[in-house]
């Protein structure tokens, strides 16, 4: 009864008050949503078609990522805008609208890979934050994406991953140097056994240092498959 009357409320609201669309700032057209219709559809698509939903059949973004450990790799976008600006504010800006609309987005990719038929994994798992820079940020994007997917999908989501120790932030590092950074980065809170097939969140995939180094972890404690679920990839040119 509560959660109905707060639909009704906010459509009240919206009536009233229209949200401004994430992007043009014009009024959006239905009170669930961050964009206006036209901004919706103006967003950039991936060509999932081409590569069964598997990014790294694409040849532009395999090639910016090294040696790949995961199988597969879902993305909402490339590290474009908009999506990179929504990044960023969400990120370092503690824009929670932005963090409500790349929650929605990957959401919606992952509900249409699964509308054409594409395996789901056992369970959910996503890149950890050191406990010292969550506390500071006050929040860790991928364990947001995380809860929604694993919501929608009806999956558990596995907490097990932390990092021991706060390294250096992986922003403005090259491969080798993220690499070296992410040296027992990771580390396994219970020895219960995982699942034979998982998906890993985060929020952007880009040299993939991070995502390989969990996947090592991951599949010596038996995992077999893993998925890397994204709201951005990185190109390299």
């Amino acid at each position: 009864m509560l959660k109905h009357l707060l639909k009704a409320l906010h459509k009240v609201w919206h009536q009233l008050l229209p949200t401004p669309c994430l992007w043009c700032s014009l009024p959006v057209h239905r009170f669930d949503c961050q964009l206006c219709d036209v901004c919706e559809e103006a967003l950039p698509k991936l060509p999932y078609a081409l590569c069964h939903y598997n990014l790294l059949w694409l040849p532009h973004v395999a090639r910016g990522l090294h040696k790949p450990a995961f199988d597969t790799l879902l993305s909402v976008s490339y590290y474009k805008l908009p999506y990179q600006h929504w990044l960023q504010r969400w990120k370092f800006s503690h824009d929670l609208a932005a963090g409500d609309l790349l929650t929605q987005q990957l959401a919606a990719v992952v509900a249409q890979y699964q509308q054409q038929g594409g395996k789901l994994p056992d369970a959910i798992l996503y890149v950890p934050m050191h406990r010292a820079k969550q506390r500071s940020r006050g929040f860790n994007p991928a364990e947001i994406l995380a809860q929604q997917v694993a919501k929608q999908l009806k999956l558990p989501l596995l907490t097990v991953l932390y990092r021991p120790h706060q390294q250096q932030a992986q922003v403005g590092l090259s491969r080798k140097q993220r690499q070296r950074n992410l040296r027992k980065a990771f580390a396994l809170s219970s020895q219960q056994p995982l699942p034979a097939n998982v998906a890993l969140v985060d929020d952007v995939v880009t040299t993939g240092a991070t995502a390989n180094t969990l996947c090592q972890l991951l599949r010596r404690h038996g995992v077999k498959h893993i998925s890397l679920w994204t709201v951005a990839v990185t190109l390299f040119d």
